[in-house]
């Protein structure tokens, strides 16, 4: 199952540190722009265009910040790890919580995840629940059972297993990178113009008070929006590319005969 300290290390600490170094970096000079936006005229006008020529590395950030703040929705996909244990994560969500797409690990399973903000969903696949029933204590023949007896269902509700917080944690992503207050201590510098998945960008990197260093992708055209990031170093390395900006996140629940409660979920392990 996913690490108690996984996503706070790997998300909190990547994604807030993102949006630190560019908060922090936007409150000077050119820093403190609005967003480039694409022109409201006929087509015939030219796309905005970020200025990374005449920009420094933190007035890049502060205008990639200032855009991310106005991000109503996005989905993230990519890998992050922790103690050895890596998480895959394709999750679209939006700032009111709603959410849907996939996390799991590679070798031990992977669950569909729903959330409304309110209610978080896993429709783990059968190594998933495998996983939660030991993560729970469960016996092999206990573990068994229940998957037998559950398998293909939603799990959801509050308790002991850590794949539910986790899952609402990372379903709350929009929220982490677009509302960051930008208190961290951070330096920056400027990196290379390159492509990230056909969207013309400019590389910046960032490095925290421990000097790991976190490589951030941002669009050059129209919006400067963080389109992907990348931390090799430290003890959560994670590789993470954010599209499908603004687009909304439809969940629709799940049929309630089609859902167990967790708490009846544990009951049932361990009668076996």
């Amino acid at each position: 199952m996913l690490s108690k300290r996984l996503v706070p290390t790997a998300v909190v600490c990547v994604l807030l540190a993102t949006g630190a170094t560019a908060c922090s970096s936007g409150t000077t000079g050119a820093s403190a722009a609005p967003p480039a936006t694409p022109s409201a005229a006929p087509s015939a006008s030219p796309v905005q265009t970020l200025a990374v020529d005449t920009l420094s590395a933190k007035e890049i950030s502060g205008q990639a910040h200032a855009a991310m703040k106005t991000v109503t929705a996005m989905k993230a996909s990519g890998t992050f790890s922790s103690e050895g244990s890596v998480t895959t994560v394709d999750l679209a969500a939006d700032k009111q919580g709603n959410c849907a797409g996939t996390i799991g690990h590679p070798g031990q399973g992977t669950a569909e995840v729903l959330s409304t903000g309110t209610t978080t969903w896993l429709k783990p696949d059968e190594a998933f629940w495998k996983n939660i029933g030991k993560s729970l204590g469960g016996s092999e023949k206990q573990i068994a059972v229940v998957t037998q007896l559950f398998g293909g269902r939603y799990l959801t509700g509050e308790g002991s297993d850590q794949s539910l917080t986790e899952a609402a944690f990372m379903c709350g992503m929009v929220k982490a990178i677009t509302g960051d207050d930008g208190t961290d201590e951070v330096t920056s510098e400027k990196g290379t113009a390159g492509t990230t998945g056909g969207v013309k960008t400019f590389s910046i990197v960032v490095a925290d008070a421990e000097g790991t260093k976190t490589t951030l992708h941002i669009a050059t055209e129209g919006k400067p929006y963080l389109v992907a990031m990348e931390q090799k170093e430290g003890d959560s390395p994670a590789e993470l590319t954010f599209s499908d900006f603004d687009k909304p996140v439809t969940v629709q629940q799940p049929p309630a005969d089609q859902v167990i409660d967790l708490a009846a979920f544990t009951q049932q392990l361990k009668k076996g």
